[in-house]
């Protein structure tokens, strides 16, 4: 087995660092498809009543520990190395209890909205969105941080974890053509005080 390399590039508002290759993109988007445990309210397509104009999109629920790769790893142990390696702020944050495959398709996106918030989210400390698909095959669907004055979209490469702050102001734009995928995941600590 060949040790897979990791770097992490920063520019002080997220971190960006090249996580999975194609084939492993592919494979966790299959898996989530394949194997998805909805929970309850969480799972929300542009065709149910339970949608908000806020949020469009198809959410799979899925359970990292079982995707495994050739090196021998498994997407749980990637994401922490991730999020390990990314966290430049030095938040503490003590688990991630959940991870999610998104699927934007034509009109779905998510508009400007925070990851922290009240209930089970005020324990959110690091985001992690993973893009799962190649950009060649969809047009639109930008994630688009808000740090500030000015905006910055995140890679859209296949295969990258760009990870933020969890208060930092975000959007995913609508998707015009295709299908968008990604992973998205929290690191959760101890509530700030």
């Amino acid at each position: 087995m060949t040790k897979r390399k990791f770097s992490v590039s920063t520019d002080g508002v997220s971190s960006c660092i090249s996580l999975l290759n194609k084939d492993e993109c592919e494979a966790v988007r299959d898996w989530a498809i394949r194997h998805s445990q909805s929970m309850p309210g969480h799972t929300h397509s542009s065709q149910e009543a339970s949608q908000t104009p806020l949020r469009r999109c198809r959410e799979y629920v899925i359970d990292p520990v079982a995707i495994s790769f050739s090196d021998g790893s498994t997407l749980e142990s990637r994401i922490v190395k991730a999020f390990n390696m990314g966290n430049v702020w030095n938040l503490e944050y003590s688990d991630i209890p959940s991870v999610r495959v998104m699927e934007y398709q034509v009109g779905d996106g998510y508009g400007r909205h925070v990851d922290w918030s009240s209930g089970a989210a005020q324990n959110r400390k690091i985001s992690m969105t993973v893009q799962l698909s190649d950009p060649e095959f969809y047009k639109g669907g930008e994630v688009t941080l808000y740090p500030g004055p000015e905006s910055q979209d995140i890679s859209s490469r296949q295969g990258d974890a760009t990870i933020w702050p969890s208060w930092t102001l975000h959007e995913v734009k609508p998707v015009i053509h295709g299908i968008r995928y990604s992973l998205t995941t929290w690191a959760h600590g101890r509530p700030f005080k």
